[in-house]
């Protein structure tokens, strides 16, 4: 697509975001009016983001950053207003968050973990790793990397501090590296490492 196209296709997403972002203005009028905000715990996330023509493709089925990387925000009783965090979450955990913060015991058997003590400020750091998959992909997330497998035996790996936009796939560079990380997301899909 031509500059111009990727420009209005971002433009009418971003249109989509401020719509979304209105219904949520609407649903918090809601609770003012009824005299409950102080007292609800609201959280705002997506299932997927969307690659935008990002390394020049269009979908929300792909291993990249700008895809599997998601809005997660939480107000509440107890949450500083305002806090940022960069910490690893899964949208899996967001469950066990809930039971954590309506008092309730976590599910059993589930593979997630509340990060309440993240949102009341108890820590900064939730997940040492995430991982995610796909039909055509299996992937893990660290704080500084990202190796992806695909279905068709391809491997991608990214620095992702010094190549923030996965541009340079060094798994050519690193196969410790990549043999670390498969292990590990191996042990996160219960696969023999």
């Amino acid at each position: 697509m031509s500059p111009e196209e990727i420009a209005e296709t971002r433009r009418q997403y971003c249109a989509s975001v401020e719509l979304i972002d209105y219904q949520i203005g609407r649903i918090l009028e809601a609770l003012d009016k009824r005299g409950i905000r102080n007292n609800t715990y609201i959280i705002f996330a997506s299932d997927h983001g969307e690659m935008l023509g990002d390394h020049g493709l269009y979908t929300k089925s792909l291993p990249y950053e700008a895809s599997v990387r998601v809005p997660l925000i939480v107000a509440g009783p107890g949450i500083e207003s305002g806090r940022t965090s960069d910490a690893l979450v899964e949208l899996i955990d967001v469950n066990p968050t809930i039971c954590a913060l309506g008092g309730l015991e976590p599910q059993e058997g589930i593979d997630a973990r509340s990060f309440d003590s993240l949102l009341t400020g108890g820590t900064d750091t939730h997940r040492t790793e995430t991982v995610s998959a796909i039909r055509n992909f299996r992937m893990i997330r660290t704080q500084q990397h990202k190796l992806i497998r695909h279905y068709n035996d391809a491997i991608e790996l990214y620095d992702l501090v010094s190549d923030p936009d996965e541009q340079h796939n060094i798994a050519g560079d690193q196969p410790k590296l990549v043999r670390l990380l498969t292990q590990r997301m191996n042990a996160r899909y219960l696969f023999e490492a």
